[in-house]
């Protein structure tokens, strides 16, 4: 591929969505995702379908994320035979392990990208580079919380040190987070109905929601999927005010919110530090988050610039300049042709 032809892809593989931006890496009208990683390029798409292996399996969540590749390569115009040479940056859950990430990258290969320029990172990590993207030479430390469905906070130290706290599910962790929220709002409605706490505005709005007795809310806890669980968590942040138990829910998500900032913030210490939040629980819940970080943490607080597909549109990016300019390099490095 010439210079001229470097082409990047950034996909954030969800659940139940996926996103990709496809633009060019170099030359003439270039996509820059450092100076302007809100600002989706000509060659965007999204897909209501699950991309993430857990929800679906490796093969599935292929195809899905090969559909909405192949959607925002069509918009950018792009050449139809350089798919197969183009960098390609994908976020999904789970890849940080081998039994995830190896079938998946299996199939992406099989689908017809370069398994020498496809890169598979964890959800948060792309997450982080599109809220507090870095130019070149930039290497202050920057930490993300995430907390919607799940809750992770995940740090660049600036160095070569990467941290990664919580993130384990909602049956074993995700403490503070929607699904949390929603588990601790059913527990307190069956709480209520055995007369063991009092049946606040709370757990009447969760009857309502999941049925009026015991056996229909456990009838539908047990079978629930994180998601739904975080569809309640909304009821707790409503009726906070007003309901004693629903206060306390409220107060225990903030003080998980920020234990998982301040831990992941911790090997950061010394280093210039950005943080932000993302996710419906952390923007909710932002202002009393950072109420309960240390002050020197809390006034590292500052919007996201832009959504994790552009962290992973940057990602590409930059090893597609990256690549480009290693095979320069070689060209002009290249032993002259013997004449005699």
């Amino acid at each position: 591929m010439s210079a001229a032809r470097a082409w990047a892809v950034g996909v954030d593989g969800g659940g139940t969505r996926g996103r990709a931006w496809v633009a060019r890496a170099d030359g003439d009208g270039a996509f820059d995702a450092h100076l302007d990683t809100g600002r989706a390029p000509a060659g965007a798409a999204e897909i209501d379908e699950a991309c993430n292996p857990y929800a679906v399996g490796a093969e599935a969540a292929a195809d899905a994320l090969m559909r909405v590749v192949r959607s925002a390569w069509a918009r950018a115009d792009a050449p139809a035979d350089a798919l197969a040479e183009a960098y390609v940056t994908i976020g999904v859950a789970g890849v940080e392990r081998a039994a995830e990430r190896e079938p998946l990258f299996a199939a992406l290969i099989a689908a017809g990208l370069a398994g020498d320029r496809l890169e598979l990172l964890g959800d948060p990590w792309i997450a982080l580079e599109g809220a507090l993207p870095q130019g070149p030479g930039e290497r202050d430390a920057r930490l993300l919380l995430v907390a919607g469905t799940g809750s992770v906070a995940v740090a660049s130290c600036g160095d070569d040190r990467r941290v990664r706290v919580g993130g384990w599910g909602s049956r074993v962790g995700d403490e503070g987070s929607g699904a949390w929220l929603g588990i601790e709002a059913a527990r307190a409605t069956l709480r209520a109905i055995d007369g063991r706490d009092p049946d606040g505005p709370l757990a009447r709005a969760v009857r309502a929601a999941w049925g009026d007795s015991a056996d229909d809310i456990v009838g539908r806890a047990r079978s629930a999927p994180p998601s739904a669980f975080a569809a309640l968590a909304p009821l707790v942040l409503e009726h906070a005010d007003r309901d004693p138990q629903a206060a306390a829910l409220r107060a225990r998500s903030v003080s998980a919110l920020a234990e998982l900032v301040t831990t992941a913030a911790a090997p950061c210490a010394g280093r210039p530090l950005a943080v932000a939040f993302t996710g419906g629980v952390a923007n909710a819940l932002a202002d009393d988050i950072q109420t309960a970080l240390a002050p020197a943490i809390a006034a590292c607080v500052r919007p996201p610039a832009g959504p994790p597909v552009a962290g992973a549109w940057r990602l590409a990016h930059l090893r597609a300049q990256a690549g480009q300019a290693g095979r320069a390099a070689q060209g002009a490095h290249a032993a002259p042709a013997d004449d005699a």
